[in-house]
């Protein structure tokens, strides 16, 4: 239902949906250091193409996170999209869209977990210890 308002607020309602074709699927592993050891971070790089209503090919590169379904896909396989009238080159990818959401929301969530027990309880703690002195 959110992604609905989303799509009305940013007019991707009017853009002219299409079935896009994964042109060509690459995964890539990127290394991020931390100070615990390197990271590894993987990605799907896609190119997705779509023929707009005059007939026009179009491609785009996107990145699809590792823990997303989209990850799976390779080329061939067909996947919804939508693009803007006046600029068949701007498109709006959904199911992409989803696992970004998908993706901060978990983040969100493992930070308002690690709020919820372990600085809570440690700050009630002091909080109590400290009244009772």
């Amino acid at each position: 239902m959110l992604i609905e308002i989303w799509e009305r607020f940013r007019g991707y309602d009017r853009w002219i949906s299409v079935e896009a074709t994964i042109h060509s699927s690459e995964m890539e592993d990127h290394v991020v250091e931390t100070r615990y050891g390197p990271n590894h971070l993987y990605i799907s790089a896609d190119c997705i193409a779509w023929i707009d209503s005059q007939g026009n090919r179009h491609t785009a590169d996107c990145e699809v996170p590792s823990d997303s379904p989209l990850y799976q896909l390779i080329g061939g396989e067909k996947v919804a999209i939508r693009y803007r009238p006046d600029n068949p080159d701007d498109y709006y990818f959904p199911e992409l869209l989803k696992a970004r959401l998908h993706n901060y929301a978990s983040g969100f969530l493992t930070v308002s977990l690690f709020l919820a027990l372990i600085v809570v309880p440690v700050f009630l703690f002091f909080f109590i210890f400290k009244r009772k002195l």
